[in-house]
């Protein structure tokens, strides 16, 4: 606001760009923001806030903050994982928030960065874990982001309580899911709940430590008992 620019978060992770969204709306609720990992389901994303005269989607397109690297091996002798290459990365010097989502697949790998980085990234990698590896700039429009799999859950719920739809979500029992809940491992939108009777609303991701996470895709109706069917995605 003071200098009238747009500026841009280091990657969050959803716990943490939960918090800034929400420091956003009620410390400054004049800015324009938007939301971006470089592609639609990025897990680690940047928050750009702009003045509020500035539209926020437009600007981030213009100036673009994050840029995107191919990196790739020779998978018939060498298996890079996440973790080789984030380590091989964090080893040049640059900092956790300095990069997003990396995207694996058999001898190659998407890397989203903090444009700032990129081409100190290209010109300085050249080896992870044992594996010689080549960089090369990637267009955010030639991204090709991973199929999500989920497995569909369809189940009575007797309300939309956390304790049932965790229940449902992950095949277990409300006797067990509640003390899940009370020892603080269960997150709803990336944000601690420690009440077994938190309603849940559609659309909402429950993140279970340990186990993994879920969604509420929809509460499709009510059984001739009265419960409600709940429709839920689980992330495999």
């Amino acid at each position: 606001e003071r200098r009238s620019q747009c500026r841009a978060t280091p990657f969050l992770d959803p716990a943490a760009m939960a918090a800034a969204k929400k420091f956003v709306q009620y410390e400054a609720g004049d800015l324009s923001v938007t939301v971006s990992g470089g592609y639609p389901e990025a897990e680690r994303t940047v928050l750009f806030l702009c003045p509020e005269w500035l539209e926020a989607e437009t600007e981030f397109r213009r100036q673009s903050p994050i840029a995107a690297l191919a990196i790739g091996w020779p998978s018939k002798f060498y298996i890079l994982r996440h973790r080789d290459l984030l380590g091989a990365i964090l080893g040049l010097g640059v900092e956790r928030d300095q990069v997003g989502d990396i995207l694996v697949t058999e001898g190659k790998a998407q890397v989203l960065v903090l444009a700032g980085i990129a081409d100190y990234i290209a010109s300085q990698l050249e080896a992870a874990g044992r594996a010689p590896v080549s960089v090369t700039p990637l267009p955010l429009t030639e991204l090709v982001p991973p199929v999500r799999r989920v497995k569909e859950i369809r189940a009575t719920v007797a309300s939309a309580r956390l304790d049932s739809l965790l229940a449902a979500a992950f095949g277990l029992s409300r006797s067990k899911a509640v003390p899940l809940i009370t020892a603080q491992r269960v997150e709803v939108n990336f944000e601690p709940v420690m009440e077994p009777a938190f309603m849940v609303e559609t659309g909402s991701v429950l993140s279970v430590r340990g186990l993994g996470r879920a969604r509420l895709v929809e509460l499709a109706g009510k059984t001739k008992k009265g419960r409600l069917i709940a429709v839920l995605e689980r992330f495999l």
